[in-house]
């Protein structure tokens, strides 16, 4: 007859050898997720190469290989966006799975899966975006020179080795625009901010400009800027009655001057600046 300590003793070697059993998979399991990471980005990286030998080969021109993305259904496919050195236009393609054939992607793309078409349509949407603003870049330099100084919203980033400027026109009742606010932390990150307010939809965006605006002079540094900005794009805010006409009339005379451009079709509206910005020297403390 066995003793309750030796019944004791053999049930805790089996959970031990239990635990041990669940500990190698676990771990095992975990080592054959980075392997395949690993083998993912190498065969990123091997399709991107084998791109920019093609293309060198076929036409005679260097190109940079900005990101590489499998089709989500169909995986005989990859989209390579690659950017020319010379106008860095950013370029789409559709390339097969030994990267022996390359298609440059258009606005026309049909899949049965949906989640491949929408990758493929915003790949393409996002270069022809860059592109825009890359071909135009001088008139829209000029466009936001042409902004009165005092109006434009200056948010410094906190990285002193930052020196991107990166020009956000914004509409304080539009969602998409709350929600670009949203991640201003973030591209405080990378550049300084600088945001213009008009109101394209409407007397409500020209009520909420006009309070940011009057308030934002009382900010002591970025951070209190972003606090009205926050509190004045809520939904549930509305707009107090005493805004003066004057403070309204600029938001609508600067929403006139960009809509007059033709370059921006709707907001929010991100560029980076090239060059050196006639605002940068007026930026927040902090």
């Amino acid at each position: 007859m066995f003793s309750l300590g030796l019944i004791i003793n053999h049930l805790v070697l089996q959970w031990a050898e239990v635990f041990i059993f669940l500990y190698k998979e676990v771990v095992m399991r975990g080592f054959c997720c980075v392997l395949a990471l690993c083998a993912g980005f190498a065969g990123a990286s091997e399709v991107g190469s084998n791109v920019i030998r093609l293309i060198d080969k076929q036409i005679h021109k260097k190109v940079n290989v900005l990101e590489v993305k499998p089709l989500k259904a169909n995986k005989d496919f990859q989209i390579v966006v690659v950017e020319d050195p010379d106008t860095q236009y950013h370029i789409p393609l559709l390339v097969n799975k030994s990267s022996d054939l390359v298609i440059g992607i258009t606005n026309i793309f049909f899949s049965t899966s949906n989640k491949d078409t929408e990758l493929v349509q915003s790949i393409y949407h996002q270069t022809q975006s860059h592109n825009f603003k890359q071909q135009n870049s001088e008139s829209l330099n000029a466009m936001f020179d042409a902004v009165p100084k005092d109006y434009v919203i200056n948010l410094s980033s906190s990285n002193k080795g930052v020196h991107k400027d990166l020009y956000i026109i914004s509409d304080p009742m539009c969602p998409h625009c709350r929600n670009e606010l949203g991640h201003i932390q973030e591209r405080l990150k990378e550049a300084n901010v600088h945001m213009v307010l008009v109101g394209f939809l409407g007397s409500e965006s020209n009520l909420k400009a006009a309070v940011i605006l009057k308030e934002i002079k009382r900010a002591r540094n970025t951070q209190g800027k972003i606090d009205i900005l926050n509190k004045v794009y809520a939904s549930a805010f509305h707009s107090p009655t005493d805004v003066s006409d004057k403070e309204v009339q600029e938001v609508q005379q600067v929403t006139k001057s960009i809509l007059a451009t033709k370059l921006v079709k709707g907001v929010p509206f991100l560029y980076e600046y090239r060059g050196t910005p006639k605002v940068q020297g007026a930026k927040a403390t902090d």
